[in-house]
Protein backbone atom coordinates (compact mmCIF):
# COMPACT_ATOMS: atom_id res chain seq x y z
CA UNK A 1 0.00 0.00 0.00
CA UNK A 2 1.28 3.33 -0.85
CA UNK A 3 1.84 5.89 1.67
CA UNK A 4 0.94 9.61 1.29
CA UNK A 5 2.39 12.26 2.80
CA UNK A 6 0.45 14.28 4.82
CA UNK A 7 0.99 18.20 5.16
CA UNK A 8 -0.57 20.83 7.69
CA UNK A 9 -0.96 24.42 6.78
CA UNK A 10 -2.48 27.70 8.79
CA UNK A 11 -4.89 29.52 6.90
CA UNK A 12 -2.50 32.55 6.35
CA UNK A 13 0.26 30.46 4.79
CA UNK A 14 -2.14 28.74 2.78
CA UNK A 15 -3.75 32.50 1.69
CA UNK A 16 0.33 33.45 0.91
CA UNK A 17 1.28 30.32 -0.92
CA UNK A 18 -1.36 29.11 -2.33
CA UNK A 19 0.45 27.64 -5.96
CA UNK A 20 3.10 25.74 -4.05
CA UNK A 21 0.44 24.39 -1.83
CA UNK A 22 -1.54 22.96 -4.95
CA UNK A 23 1.76 21.85 -6.06
CA UNK A 24 2.02 19.52 -3.29
CA UNK A 25 -1.66 18.55 -3.72
CA UNK A 26 -0.77 17.82 -7.34
CA UNK A 27 2.29 15.62 -6.28
CA UNK A 28 -0.10 13.39 -4.09
CA UNK A 29 -0.03 14.89 -0.62
CA UNK A 30 -3.01 15.74 1.27
CA UNK A 31 -3.19 19.17 2.84
CA UNK A 32 -4.86 19.88 6.17
CA UNK A 33 -5.79 23.50 6.53
CA UNK A 34 -5.68 24.63 10.39
CA UNK A 35 -7.05 28.05 11.59
CA UNK A 36 -5.88 29.18 15.31
CA UNK A 37 -4.54 25.36 15.68
CA UNK A 38 -7.93 23.62 14.44
CA UNK A 39 -8.57 21.52 11.19
CA UNK A 40 -11.07 23.69 9.27
CA UNK A 41 -10.23 22.01 5.99
CA UNK A 42 -8.27 19.01 3.91
CA UNK A 43 -7.48 19.37 0.36
CA UNK A 44 -7.03 16.10 -1.33
CA UNK A 45 -5.82 14.85 -4.14
CA UNK A 46 -8.15 14.23 -7.16
CA UNK A 47 -7.88 10.57 -8.91
CA UNK A 48 -7.65 10.83 -12.35
CA UNK A 49 -11.74 10.13 -14.31
CA UNK A 50 -12.89 11.36 -17.47
CA UNK A 51 -15.45 14.28 -16.71
CA UNK A 52 -18.82 13.70 -17.30
CA UNK A 53 -20.92 16.44 -18.92
CA UNK A 54 -23.23 18.16 -16.94
CA UNK A 55 -26.75 17.05 -18.89
CA UNK A 56 -25.57 12.96 -19.02
CA UNK A 57 -25.59 13.29 -15.31
CA UNK A 58 -28.86 14.74 -14.76
CA UNK A 59 -30.56 12.58 -17.87
CA UNK A 60 -29.05 9.61 -15.56
CA UNK A 61 -29.88 10.80 -12.12
CA UNK A 62 -33.68 11.50 -13.62
CA UNK A 63 -33.62 15.17 -12.65
CA UNK A 64 -33.71 15.93 -16.42
CA UNK A 65 -35.09 14.78 -19.78
CA UNK A 66 -33.62 15.58 -22.97
CA UNK A 67 -35.66 17.66 -25.55
CA UNK A 68 -38.03 15.63 -27.80
CA UNK A 69 -37.55 17.96 -30.58
CA UNK A 70 -34.26 19.71 -30.36
CA UNK A 71 -33.45 22.87 -31.65
CA UNK A 72 -37.07 24.09 -31.56
CA UNK A 73 -37.87 27.69 -31.42
CA UNK A 74 -41.28 28.80 -30.93
CA UNK A 75 -42.78 31.36 -33.62
CA UNK A 76 -41.85 34.93 -33.14
CA UNK A 77 -44.99 37.68 -33.75
CA UNK A 78 -45.70 39.34 -37.25
CA UNK A 79 -43.45 42.74 -36.28
CA UNK A 80 -45.60 45.84 -37.28
CA UNK A 81 -42.81 48.00 -38.12
CA UNK A 82 -42.58 49.93 -35.22
CA UNK A 83 -39.84 49.82 -32.62
CA UNK A 84 -41.71 51.25 -29.20
CA UNK A 85 -39.49 49.89 -27.21
CA UNK A 86 -37.05 52.23 -28.71
CA UNK A 87 -39.29 55.38 -28.57
CA UNK A 88 -40.37 54.86 -25.35
CA UNK A 89 -36.57 54.87 -24.15
CA UNK A 90 -35.94 57.49 -26.25
CA UNK A 91 -38.99 59.62 -24.43
CA UNK A 92 -37.93 58.66 -20.87
CA UNK A 93 -34.18 60.23 -21.74
CA UNK A 94 -35.90 63.62 -23.12
CA UNK A 95 -37.75 64.12 -20.26
CA UNK A 96 -34.88 63.37 -17.35
CA UNK A 97 -32.46 66.09 -17.51
CA UNK A 98 -29.17 65.16 -16.45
Amino acid sequence: MERREDYTVGLRELRHNTSEVLARVRRGVTVDVTEYGRLIARIVPVEDRAPTPAMTRLVESGKARLATRPGYRPRMRPSVGQDRLGEALRELREEDTW
